[in-house]
């Protein structure tokens, strides 16, 4: 079981001196107190090691309180056991002229964010994260991407090289315009192109069987990705041809515009609410949330299943189910094996794990 045993903060947000220790014995951990008192940015303090940008996706800037005086201070520890084995991961951020910088450490030593996923990751769901089912396709596509990532590493070393290669392209067309070299990378971005949507519709598809499956008391949703220009994806050589022949025919364009105009980007992700046979976005809010909730607990049984370790943290977790289902809720995460972190107002929203679980009353 993956579960966090001792937390040190400095200068984090709401936090000026922050420690605790928890009982390992238990795997759930609630925040509770007023609003405002720093129950979530406990939890953000832990997502950065999963995700540069936390929880709230906040700058470097807004970490730091506003007390600070322009001393560029913060720093957060995690003492941390998976498999019995103990680890420690903490972050730092330092100014150095006039820039900020964050700075990841594994057991003490230097290290990449890449690196602390291979051993840990954190998984969540708040408040915050309602509007990847509004807001439209860009977000949706990067909270999928994401989830995808965390499942498997290739393909966020892939979506990385692609991006870069598709910014080197424009490059190219801006200045040179090498033809040899256009083929080249070309040939490269088409390759990592194919790749990225055969990994989504089998990330797809997989988290599908599983809501189906394992997730019978929850809103069903089925995940699905529609490409009006790529119908068709089954035979690997005929589509990366597609998509080489739909970047030449782009050049001019892409080069007049100064944006690549054909891209991954034009994957649309559906989230379908299978009950009432419609696309989420025309569902209502309640159950916009409940099927936001469900493709979260699908991703974490993904990762359960393969053996990778996790920690859930749930930021005001009864706003995205109501209090006669929330026993449901703490039925299914209890049987994820690791730890399970969760903030409300108040002690009394958890009377279902009164006796299960480690409380932690901030003020």
């Amino acid at each position: 079981m993956a579960s966090i045993e001792k937390i040190q903060i400095r200068n984090f947000k709401s936090h000026k001196d922050y420690s605790i220790k928890i009982d390992n014995k238990f795997k759930h951990i609630v925040i509770f107190g007023n609003n405002g008192v720093g129950k979530t940015n406990l939890l953000e303090g832990f997502s950065f090691f999963s995700n540069s940008k936390g929880l709230r996706g906040d700058t470097i800037e807004k970490i730091i309180p506003s007390s600070s005086l322009g001393l560029v201070d913060t720093q957060i520890d995690i003492e941390f056991s998976t498999n019995d084995n103990l680890q420690n991961v903490s972050f730092k951020l330092d100014e150095e002229n006039k820039v900020i910088k964050k700075t990841f450490f594994l057991n003490h030593k230097k290290t990449s964010l890449s690196n602390i996923s291979k051993y840990i990751s954190f998984i969540w769901l708040s408040p915050y994260m309602d509007k990847i089912m509004y807001e439209g396709q860009s977000i949706k596509r990067s909270f999928i991407d994401k989830m995808i990532s965390q499942n498997d590493k290739y393909f966020n070393k892939t979506l990385l090289s692609y991006k870069k290669d598709i910014s080197e392209r424009l490059i190219i067309l801006k200045n040179s315009k090498d033809e040899k070299w256009l083929d080249i990378i070309e040939k490269q971005i088409a390759e990592n192109f194919y790749f990225i949507l055969q990994s989504r519709r089998k990330y797809a598809e997989k988290l599908n069987k599983i809501i189906n499956n394992k997730l019978k008391n929850f809103r069903e949703v089925e995940l699905r990705f529609l490409n009006n220009f790529l119908k068709k994806i089954d035979n690997k050589e005929h589509t990366v041809e597609q998509i080489l022949e739909k970047f030449k025919v782009n050049r001019i364009i892409d080069e007049i515009s100064k944006r690549t105009n054909f891209s991954i980007n034009s994957d649309e992700i559906i989230f379908y609410d299978v009950k009432n046979e419609i696309n989420t976005d025309a569902c209502s809010t309640g159950e916009q949330k409940s099927s936001l909730l469900t493709i979260i607990l699908g991703n974490c049984w993904k990762l359960k299943e393969e053996d990778k370790e996790f920690i859930l943290l749930l930021d005001e977790a009864t706003s995205h189910i109501d209090d006669e289902n929330f026993e449901k809720l703490f039925n299914e995460v209890d049987k994820f094996g690791t730890q399970i972190w969760y903030t409300g107002t108040s002690r009394n929203l958890f009377q279902v794990i009164e006796n299960k679980g480690f409380f932690i009353h901030l003020e």
